[in-house]
């Protein structure tokens, strides 16, 4: 029973935000913290698309598997 309440702790999400519902301007409209992965939805022109950020390498990966230092680029390369 208790291996099972750690898997189940383990695989929940830590924290989740929602900053795109109260500002619709913004790029970031949701953000899901699960501990050395941080995964961002974010607004395109058309649509949404999922990017990532690893606390470890500190790095921001898009959709496309390709991570640099940029949160900008992996912004850039999802939403093309």
């Amino acid at each position: 029973m208790f291996k099972l309440a750690a898997i189940g702790v383990a695989l929940a999400a830590i924290y989740s935000d929602y900053p795109g519902f109260l500002k619709h301007s913004g790029v970031i409209e949701a953000y899901t913290d699960r501990g050395p992965i941080v995964e961002m939805i974010v607004r395109c022109k058309v649509g949404v698309g999922i990017i990532s950020y690893s606390k470890i390498d500190e790095k921001y990966c898009s959709s496309k598997m390709t991570c640099s230092t940029s949160r900008a680029k992996a912004i850039a390369e999802t939403c093309n």
